[in-house]
């Protein structure tokens, strides 16, 4: 009797704690277009006798507890975003929901406003893309360039390059920066001359909303010539809410940070105004490549009855040391040199922050007794970067009815500053090194230059330092517009017009020693032909080139897209026409007689007809302008098979002009049969999206016909510009990531990638030295065929968590490798078909960083909010190869010749920030 009372006892009590037990709801709110958590949005749940809620932490993250077993109304909702609610069933255990919000139309048409800059929607946009939020930018961004952070990205290759700070390049899909294309705000913002992005330009890491990278063929509405695919900056501006944001950072190398935003919110009459200014400082992890920057940054906005009008201004003028060129393995060292084959170096080994352009200088006086007066002795660099772009954008979205949507942008942008480099006489860049430190010798040239007055009374400086300057005056606007023809049809038009002007020259800028310089009068195809060779150049003065280069653009852009829930598909096209002409400053004078043009240089005289005429006769020397059409045809459509499934297909044909420096030589003559570049893409893609789980798998091919490449060479001491024209290339490759929140606590993401890019056919090379003069035959083949792309890796592996033990804190690990790196090389080194061989293949690298954080409860009646970040990159301290050409190359599978830049080493930040 006793069992059978205990029995029972035990099932009422199992039975009563069964019928207690209770389950959370728990997920995260975001907005819909950037990924960005929504910290303090409101979650409602109501049903089966419930009506509760909970508030959105800093990550997005909620948490609605003690909920019985049934079936929930789960609503998130948030100023200025539509409400959303789900269905949920909350069984034997936790139940997630979460939430994708989009802006609420009934202040601004949010979706159009981001839509307009180009950005990327899921389960609706058909390419394969990626977004960073604010919430990781500021975890896990640290003191790097801001394409670091998307080496998290499948297809993605980034790199710190020669170390310099704002020096990074990223490669998407194979193809370089020139061939990706850049937007802030939804302005271009690569070179209109080379294509290039200089991130030291801006320093944008903290004060970016979103950052999105489409892969492939993209969702841009203007005409911008991308390639591997575009990066869309999407910066603050837009809040709604009142903030002042402090931080202070510090780090490995003496770097500091000092930052303040301020953000007013909505303010009386419409207004918003936030600014922001920072201040860094580094002596940098490459050797004397410090870093001297700040940065400014301002927006204005208001709301005027259907318009949105933006006024934003931004710029950093910034001055950093360089390591410019890549150096032979040993250099840096021994160990690294044997594991990929190369014979140690004499003098080599002197380790990975190795930095040879650099140099000590006790700059002197001679008393009157000949003796020397020394000064202070001074690191002196000898490449090294400053530059100032103040970019101010004009941006007005207007809402004119329910159909019809306008946005328009002008833009402009004034770039100053350049490069430091040594010069000789001989006008090349090869200065004097110590064969002992491998340093520049400044002191050995201060010495040559200054001689004895006694014994040379005018001191003509052999070696000097010039600034390379690349000014720019860049004029631009975007016009488009978005008119409903239905509930499910929209069409989209544009024009995109731009005005550039380049203003290119070298310029002496520390004599060394000496007096005054010019080059040797023997180099006729170097400095300013229109005076006298022998005239005194001294500080600030012209030098060795000096040309304008300009850009006229003008585009336009048609899209037709249709959506539904379930199926969005879109078609368009763009044009483009655009026109180059090069100013040359330096080269002879020309006279125009019935039409034909003759040079007529200094102390020269042409006579024609019986006429006699002088450089007074003549004209700066223009080219007629270069004109090039450029078309793109795009098609994709996205299918969302189930609420959770997805498929996406894109194809497309873009038949895209030449840069600049692709059309004319450094002496400013046309190339024969430039051709514009025509690239074919097709992509397939396949989404899954669930509340706790997002993963995309997509596979492309591209195809590209008569590309064109630059490349530099000093095998000979001075260097050898190369460029290969009409050749084609082959990109192929599989992309998958994936996103997992295993727990409120923990998420997990990965990426990988895995490609195949080679070389197809034969292209054409021409060469010439830096002082303008042909090296060996015009239009030489080359024998490219089945040799692998090289410069970037062509499989990637990366794996993520983020794990938050206790409420606030945090702690990140990324773990990244990349495999199938082949090294970069000059085609030169494969004249002879019959002696063909691939680009050497580099070993795998692998590296893992960690970051990890604490914010503490807001305090103050909730209104101040303090936190702590810390970043160890490089965790395990290794070293491996990140960027290696072959600029010395006879044969691209030799190892003793491979040129290469190391990753840095391990270093830290510490960051505090204190937001109201």
């Amino acid at each position: 009797m006793k069992h059978f009372l205990l029995a029972g006892t035990l099932l009422t009590t199992s039975v009563g704690a069964m019928a207690q037990a209770t389950y959370s709801i728990k997920g995260r709110v975001l907005d819909k277009l950037t990924g960005e958590a929504l910290p303090g949005a409101t979650v409602q749940v109501v049903g089966n006798g419930a009506n509760t809620g909970a508030g959105a932490e800093e990550n997005g993250s909620y948490i609605v507890p003690s909920l019985k077993p049934g079936t929930y109304t789960v609503r998130a909702s948030f100023i200025g975003y539509k409400l959303l609610e789900q269905q949920v069933t909350v069984g034997s255990q936790n139940a997630t929901a979460t939430f994708n919000l989009t802006s609420d139309g009934a202040t601004l048409n949010e979706v159009q406003v981001v839509g307009s800059l180009g950005v990327a929607v899921e389960r609706s946009t058909p390419v394969a893309f990626a977004a960073v939020n604010e919430v990781k930018l500021r975890e896990t961004l640290s003191n790097r360039d801001l394409p670091m952070i998307l080496n998290e990205t499948p297809g993605v290759y980034a790199t710190q390059g020669g170390g310099g700070t704002g020096d990074s390049r990223i490669n998407i899909r194979g193809f370089d920066q020139r061939n990706v294309a850049v937007l802030v705000n939804g302005v271009p913002v690569n070179d209109m001359e080379t294509g290039q992005v200089f991130w030291s330009n801006w320093d944008l890491g903290d004060v970016t909303k979103s950052l999105q990278v489409q892969r492939g063929l993209s969702a841009s509405k203007i005409s911008v010539p991308s390639v591997g695919g575009s990066i869309n900056v999407v910066t603050k501006g837009f809040d709604d809410k009142k903030a002042i944001l402090a931080r202070v950072e510090t780090g490995s190398n003496s770097y500091q940070k000092y930052s303040l935003m301020l953000s007013t919110g909505t303010m009386k009459g419409d207004w918003a105004v936030t600014v922001y200014g920072s201040r860094r400082l580094s002596e940098g992890w490459v050797d004397k490549a410090f870093d001297d920057a700040w940065t400014y940054f301002g927006n204005i906005s208001k709301r005027a009855g259907n318009h949105r009008i933006s006024l934003t201004g931004m710029g950093s003028p910034q001055s950093h040391g360089t390591r410019s060129f890549a150096q032979q393995v040993g250099l840096f060292s021994t160990q690294k040199a044997q594991e990929i084959g190369a014979a140690p170096l004499a003098n080599g080994d002197r380790g990975f922050k190795y930095n040879p352009y650099w140099g000590t200088l006790s700059r002197f006086t001679l008393d009157g007794s000949g003796n020397k007066v020394a000064q202070k002795q001074e690191n002196l660099n000898e490449r090294s970067n400053y530059y100032h772009k103040p970019q101010i954008n004009l941006n007005d979205y207007w809402q004119v009815n329910s159909k019809l949507f306008v946005n328009a942008v002008a833009y402009a942008s004034f770039g100053n500053g350049g490069g430091v480099t040594g010069l000789t006489t001989g006008n090349s860049s090869t200065i004097l090194q110590n064969g002992t430190t491998l340093q520049t010798d400044f002191q050995r040239i201060y010495e040559l230059n200054y001689n004895d007055p006694r014994n040379n009374p005018t001191r003509r400086a052999q070696q000097f330092l010039v600034n390379n300057v690349n000014s720019h005056r860049w004029y631009g606007g975007v016009l488009g517009a978005d008119y409903s023809l239905g509930d499910k049809l929209t069409l989209s038009a544009g024009v995109d017009g731009r005005l550039y002007r380049g203003l290119h020259y070298r310029e002496v800028r520390d004599l060394l020693g000496g007096d005054y310089t010019n080059l040797n009068p023997s180099i006729t195809t170097a400095g300013n032909r229109n005076e006298d060779p022998t005239t005194r150049l001294y500080e600030g003065d012209k030098i060795s080139y000096n040309y304008d280069g300009k850009t006229q653009w003008l585009g336009g852009y048609a899209q037709l897209e249709y959506k539904t829930p379930v199926l969005s598909a879109v078609v368009s096209g763009t044009v483009s026409q655009i026109n180059y002409k090069r100013i040359d400053y330096f080269r002879p004078k020309q006279v125009t007689v019935d039409g034909q043009s003759y040079d007529v240089a200094f102390n020269q005289t042409q006579t024609i007809n019986g006429r006699t005429y002088t450089a007074a006769d003549g004209k700066t020397l223009e080219t007629p302008w270069a004109e090039f059409t450029g078309y793109s045809v795009k098609a994709g459509a996205n299918y969302n098979v189930t609420e959770r499934n997805n498929l996406f297909v894109n194809v497309g044909h873009n038949s895209r002009v030449p840069f600049f420096n692709q059309v004319y030589t450094s002496q400013g003559q046309q190339y024969r049969d430039v051709k514009p570049e025509g690239i074919t893409s097709v992509e397939l893609g396949y989404g899954i999206s669930y509340p706790s789980l997002k993963a995309t798998l997509n596979a492309y091919y591209i195809l590209w016909a008569n590309k064109s490449t630059n490349s530099i060479s000093t095998a000979t001491g001075e260097p050898v510009y190369s460029t290969v024209r009409n050749v084609n290339a082959r990109h192929m490759g599989v992309e998958m990531s994936v996103a997992q929140e295993i727990s409120r606590s923990l998420q997990l993401n990965a990426a990988i990638a895995v490609a195949d890019w080679r070389w197809v056919g034969k292209g054409l090379l021409n060469q010439v030295t830096e002082s303008g003069i042909q090296v060996n035959q015009l239009d030489q083949p080359v024998y490219l065929d089945g040799v692998h792309v090289g410069d970037a890796a062509q499989n990637q592996f990366q794996l993520g968590l983020r794990y938050e033990p206790i409420r606030g804190f945090y702690v990140r690990p990324s773990l990244l490798v990349f495999s199938k790196y082949y090294a970069a090389f000059n085609p030169e080194s494969i004249l002879d078909e019959n002696s063909r061989t691939d680009a050497y293949r580099l070993p795998t690298s692998k590296n893992l960083d960690l970051h990890f954080g604490y914010e503490l409860r807001p305090m103050y009646n909730e209104k101040v909010r303090i936190g702590f970040r810390a970043s160890v990159l490089n965790v395990l301290n290794e070293f491996y190869f990140t960027d290696v050409s072959n600029r010395n190359s006879t044969n691209v599978a030799d190892p003793n010749l491979l040129q290469a830049f190391f990753n840095r080493g391990r270093t830290f930040t510490l960051g505090m920030s204190v937001g109201l």
